[in-house]
């Protein structure tokens, strides 16, 4: 092999650059302080220079040229008309994966190029048939535009080779090419006609290395024990070159990068340090419809052109820095979120949006949303400008414009990295453009689709400064130069050697007989052997690993282990961060007792409805949490009503009924009276709740919840009827305030009944589950909401008794205590199922239960005032409607509690 020759050509754009930075690093080491670069293309870019330098100088015809050559996209595309086309007539063409298909026949189509595949006659399918229709129409298409698709552009590439048109170096060498298909092969046989020197560029040892099979419990443990090696190695050898091959880079890249931050890079848990350069680089990068940057521009052309935004996304976007004044408006954005959840449905449209926006910027305590607003109205208006259908190049200036008035990527400065994603966006615009080769309009939904297949199908790798020392590679990828040490995992036999893939439109036979890649386990496993003897070449100490079991599946080594020789030993496991800070030499935690909060002050302001007595009755923590700091849980947007709102139209039909009548009144109308007076009622409270809404119900919607409220109030009216003791309503819907040791309480009384004898009863409708009463009669009243309304807040007479009224399609019945009958089954004191409840020494009548009620609630106040906050609970079910749930960390206490129960365990034996 010559010294230095002329031009290498590498099998990967990758390796390229590893060439010129190992050469570079080299040359520097060596005291040189200016050099020539190492002269590396990739076979495509060195065939396209030529060629172009061909055209230029006249030795190629332009009128011999192709017209055009085909993106790997548009290729696709073409294909997917085709297919489309072919299927028109077909009944059943919604059912196919017209993409899918595509995929597939323009892999068949290559192969059957690239390897001069015949099907013998009477060896079709009835899928090669089909392939073979669509691939006769497709280069018919081809033909009669003058395009070529990559297969055969490079097919006549190396025919303008061999007539001697394109220019060629003197020396050439190959470097990382484990296998040569039919085209490469050419291409070598060609430059030897010619004369050019060819030779292989060096990247391996020239012995094997030694090598050790690791056999680790799960592919878990293998990754943790690849790292924990990494960081040895480094930790021996500061200087040492590594690498790690993972056949499965897609699936395990994530937990890797993970494990390798959390061991070698611990401070990039921090925010700001999250791009800082790390000691590994990946040979694979993420698409880029991945990257936040990019994620975001899709995501803000998303809204633009659906029918109905979800709200869930409008969400995201607004706590996502990359538009408009994401600093300057940040916190009024988080607050518009907490707003549209609470005002408007899961899915809406941007006019909607936009009105509410408007609304809360113009109202008696404006958000400051101006630039958020602006913004949204100059995208609306360029998507409004748009026709319905045009040309992709169009589309793409479109977009570009759309996002350029939303001001993307933000106000704040980007990143390197997210400069570089930025432009890889722009080159996905440009490669959207360049679809108006085949003429065709599109929608934009239909565009933007195109959009974010091009992002997702642009692998993007951000360029990292200097040269890692450590590698993760995939099978195919080859190093620069030999490695120091080397560490190969994934070596099971169902992922090495790799499964047969034989495309599904091409006979699997013809495919075996030409050895095509993937045809089957013969194929698959002479090539995986040709990866392991480079493997073997790579470095002077390998580690090969696999695992035993995936769950409850037992798993085999690769039969290509089968000659290296087995780790006996064990192999130690790097440690998550959190593991690291648990049991590291520095898990010597301090232990605080934090289950008292600052008692209130004096002047200081803790309000709540009953929902605060109830919440520090079950859980001290809760009350603390949500209402003297103020958490509370983002509501979840819904179409149509919540449970909740359709409980208030119940109630507000019944405040409307029922105000100021009685019994008598009740029971004096007939059927057609008594539906005219609840259609009224019903009218009057969907009007009443229309009005607290942005948007206007509509007449289909109010007449179905009218009919729907009129039978469930009717039936509820029939059950009323049988009171035997007569009632006036006293008042519906009372809002008034108590002071409980201080504590003010908000509350909203549905209804209260004046009896003959002047005394009350307190009525709370509930249209949901049944609240269990029992808490009644102990000292923690988990159920305050009627308590309250009993010892503490009316003036309107002697309370007399206390229900919940089931106003339910399924049960209409009462619920609560008397001191004596007035409500159909209800209990009294004196029935037996309440004595099992209100024993008869503690209670004995009802005037002691409402002592126990007054004095129970007023300890629970000042518990909650002395800062009681711990996180006591006795029953979890009890916290189903708890709006600060992860705050408590309940998951965490119990694992706190099962390793003490366990460590005590393990102290008796």
């Amino acid at each position: 092999m010559p010294d230095s020759p002329a031009l290498i050509l590498c099998s990967t754009a990758r390796l390229a650059r590893s060439l010129r930075l190992h050469h570079d690093r080299r040359q520097h080491a060596s005291g040189l302080s200016a050099w020539q670069p190492l002269p590396t293309l990739t076979l495509k870019q060195w065939l396209d220079d030529v060629t172009e330098q061909a055209i230029l100088s006249g030795e190629v015809d332009v009128a011999t040229a192709p017209q055009g050559v085909l993106s790997e996209l548009q290729e696709r595309m073409l294909w997917e008309q085709v297919i489309e086309e072919a299927l028109a007539n077909d009944n059943a063409a919604a059912l196919f994966d017209v993409p899918g298909m595509a995929q597939a026949a323009m892999e068949a189509h290559r192969l059957m190029f690239e390897w001069q595949l015949q099907i013998p006659p009477g060896g079709h399918t009835e899928e090669s048939r089909q392939f073979l229709s669509w691939r006769e129409h497709f280069v018919q298409r081809c033909r009669q535009s003058g395009w070529l698709e990559p297969v055969r552009y490079m097919a006549w590439q190396l025919d303008c080779l061999e007539r001697g048109q394109l220019p060629l170096p003197a020396s050439m060498a190959f470097a990382g090419f484990d296998r040569l298909g039919p085209q490469e092969q050419r291409l070598q046989h060609l430059l030897q006609q010619r004369g050019v020197a060819l030779s292989n560029y060096a990247t391996l040892l020239p012995q094997p290395g030694q090598a050790q099979h690791a056999m680790l419990e799960t592919q878990e443990a293998e990754c943790r024990a690849a790292v924990a090696w990494v960081a040895q190695q480094l930790n021996d050898n500061p200087q040492a070159r590594l690498g790690l091959v993972v056949p499965e880079l897609g699936k395990l890249r994530t937990r890797l990068a993970a494990l390798l931050d959390e061991v070698l890079h611990p401070v990039t848990v921090r925010p700001g340090l999250v791009e800082a350069d790390r000691a590994y680089d990946f040979s694979l990068g993420l698409p880029l419809n991945t990257q936040p940057v990019v994620h975001a521009a899709l995501a803000l052309l998303r809204i633009f052109w659906q029918q109905r935004i979800e709200q869930q996304d409008f969400s995201v976007l607004l706590l996502n820095p990359y538009w408009s004044a994401s600093l300057g408006e940040a916190d009024a954005r988080a607050q518009l979120d907490s707003r549209m959840r609470q005002w408007l449905p899961q899915t809406v449209s941007m006019m909607r949006l936009l009105r509410l926006i408007e609304r809360l910027q113009e109202g008696e305590t404006p958000l400051p949303i101006s630039q958020l607003l602006q913004d949204l109205r100059a995208g609306w208006a360029v998507r409004e400008a748009q026709p319905r259908r045009q040309l992709p190049s169009l589309w793409a200036a479109a977009f570009e414009q759309l996002l350029a008035a939303l001001q993307w990527p933000g106000e704040r400065s980007i990143s390197s990295h997210e400069f570089q994603a930025q432009r890889a966006f722009s080159r996905s615009l440009q490669a959207l453009a360049r679809l108006d080769v085949f003429g065709d309009t599109l929608n934009g939904m239909q565009a933007l689709q195109r959009l974010g297949e091009l992002c997702r199908e642009q692998i993007f790798q951000p360029e990292v400064s200097g040269d890692p020392p450590v590698q993760v590679m995939g099978m195919l990828e080859g190093a620069a130069a030999p490695l120091d040490a080397l560490w190969v995992m994934g070596m099971n036999d169902h992922v090495w050697p790799p499964p047969p893939r034989p495309n599904p439109l091409i006979p699997a036979t013809v495919q075996r007989a030409a050895g095509v890649p993937n045809a089957d386990s013969a194929v698959q496993t002479a090539f995986a052997r040709i990866l392991h003897q480079r493997l073997l070449l790579t470095a002077p100490l390998i580690v090969f690993s696999s695992a035993l079991k995936d769950g409850e599946r037992q798993l085999r080594a690769s039969p290509i282990l089968s000659d290296i020789p087995v780790f006996d030993g064990d192999w130690a496991k790097a440690q998550t961060l959190a593991e690291q800070l648990a049991h590291g030499e520095h898990a010597a935690l301090q232990v605080l007792d934090d289950h008292m909060a600052p008692a209130v002050g004096e002047g200081e302001h803790v309000s709540g409805g009953t929902g605060l007595l109830k919440a520090q009755a079950i859980c001290p923590a809760w009350a603390y949490y949500q209402y003297r700091l103020g958490a509370r849980e983002l509501k979840a947007p819904v179409n149509g009503l919540e449970p909740a709102e359709r409980g208030t139209l119940v109630h507000g039909v019944l405040q409307h009924f029922w105000q100021g009548r009685d019994l008598a009144y009740l029971q004096a109308l007939d059927t057609e009276e008594l539906n005219a007076a609840l259609a009224e009622a019903a009218q009057q409270a969907l009007q009443d709740f229309a009005a607290e809404r942005d948007e206007t119900l509509s007449p289909a919607f109010c007449q179905l919840e009218q009919e729907r409220l009129i039978k469930l109030v009717s039936a509820w009216l029939a059950f009323e009827k049988t009171r035997e003791v007569d009632f006036t309503v006293l008042d519906c819907e009372r809002d008034t305030k108590v002071m409980i040791e201080g504590v003010e309480i908000r509350l909203v009384l549905d209804r209260i009944d004046q009896l003959p004898d002047g005394r009350v009863l307190i009525m709370d409708y509930k249209t949901g589950q049944k609240p269990d009463i029992r808490n009644w009669a102990e000292s923690r009243i988990t159920e305050p909401q009627l308590p309250v309304y009993a010892a503490f807040s009316l003036d309107d007479g002697e309370v007399a008794a206390v229900s919940f009224a089931m106003v339910r399609t399924e049960e209409h019945a009462f619920s609560g205590i008397a001191g004596e009958e007035i409500l159909p089954a209800l209990m009294t004191l004196d029935d037996r199922k309440a004595r099992d409840i209100f024993d008869a020494e503690r209670f004995a009548d009802w005037h002691t239960l409402l002592d126990h009620w007054r004095e129970s609630l007023q300890a629970i106040a000042r518990e909650l005032k002395s800062g009681e906050a711990a996180v006591r609970v006795a029953d979890p079910m009890q916290l189903r409607y708890c709006e600060v749930l992860p705050l408590l960390r309940l998951p965490e206490r119990q694992l706190q509690f099962e390793r003490l129960q366990a460590r005590q365990l393990g102290a008796r034996a």
